[in-house]
């Protein structure tokens, strides 16, 4: 019996001195497995709260980090962080925030100077939780190539020249900016990539300083004048899917533009659609449930074509749509639209 008993502790004892082992040695897990970063990531988004150990293994992730449940760091922990996502990007590519790496705490209400001065070193970086910052943070934050704070309602002239200072494959997102002043749009005229999704108003003078951006998102907009659309002709990539409506002079400028959406429109005239068949690369109308037969024609022109609000057509409207070389248009109607593409 004694010798059972004396076995029985040698075994707990090897067992506590195995623990201790694993304990001093750094091991969060007493059985000895080694968290996945993915894990790490849930605990941290669970709990609003991220240690040291957790700062160090997730620094060496590659691509995206997820961290939208942290509430706070130190300085010393955005300084490592700053490690993610520091690879270059094609701010050519639309979706460039979303399908590459980067840095995302949107779960920051508040950084400190000394940690913007280190997150400026990621490549793409988002902290759409912040309601404001200092002068010095958007001077740091302006390096960052790839930026959203779209929690941000206002910003200050001097905000404004520094976020639009790096002209070299600049992303900038400021989705909460309901109006801006003229000297503001000025400023972010050049960023390379700037979503303004949120005004509902802008001055023929911010137009003409907003048109020298490639890539432009002003979705809160539900009209615009002849003049404003003379002059967002000039950019690249331009959505304004809340315009409600278009004239006829409108979407004369407006098919200058080479990647045009307009998904809020939900009818055009003949002669709007004549003038944007002269779209030389995208055209997207997803919001038009129907289409005329002159209108088809003339749309069947574009290159590339999103039409995927349309319930019916008939079999004239699919023949000019068919020859639309990248057409998006509802599941249900893609078989006709493959039939006349055959002959």
């Amino acid at each position: 019996m004694v010798l059972v008993i004396f076995r029985a502790n040698e075994t707990n004892m090897k067992r506590l001195l195995m623990l201790l082992v694993l304990v001093f040695a750094g091991c969060g897990d007493p059985s000895g497995v080694e968290l996945l970063p993915e894990e790490i990531i849930s605990q941290v988004n669970a709990s609003g709260k991220i240690s040291d150990e957790q700062v160090e293994t997730l620094s060496k992730v590659e691509g995206k980090l997820c961290l939208d449940g942290l509430t706070s760091i130190t300085d010393s922990q955005a300084e490592i962080l700053s490690k993610v996502g520091s690879r270059n990007f094609d701010a050519n590519s639309l979706l460039a925030t979303s399908q590459v790496g980067g840095l995302y705490l949107n779960g920051l209400t508040a950084i400190t100077d000394q940690q913007a001065e280190s997150l400026s070193k990621v490549k793409i970086l988002s902290l759409n939780g912040l309601t404001s910052i200092t002068e010095k943070q958007a001077e740091s934050l302006g390096k960052v190539e790839s930026l959203l704070l779209g929690g941000l309602t206002s910003i200050t002239e001097a905000q404004a020249e520094s976020l639009g200072q790096n002209k070299n494959a600049k992303t900038l997102g400021l989705g909460g900016l309901r109006t801006i002043t003229d000297k503001q749009a000025e400023s972010l005229g050049s960023v390379f990539f700037l979503g303004l999704p949120g005004l509902i108003s802008i001055t023929e003078a911010q137009a003409e300083s907003l048109s020298k951006v490639q890539h432009l998102s002003l979705n809160g907009l539900t009209s615009i004048t002849d003049l404003q659309a003379e002059s967002l002709s000039k950019v690249y990539f331009l959505s304004l899917d809340g315009l409600l409506s278009i004239n006829d002079k409108q979407a004369e400028s407006l098919s200058k533009v080479q990647c045009l959406f307009l998904t809020g429109l939900t009818s055009i005239t003949d002669q709007q659609a004549d003038s944007l068949s002269k779209n030389e690369a995208y055209l997207s109308l997803g919001g038009l449930t129907s289409i005329t037969e002159k209108q088809a024609e003339s749309l069947g022109k574009v290159e590339s074509l999103l039409l995927g609000g349309l319930t019916s057509i008939t079999d004239e409207q699919a023949k000019s749509l068919s020859k639309v070389e990248d057409l998006t248009i509802s599941e249900a109607l893609q078989p006709l639209i493959d039939k006349y593409k055959k002959q």
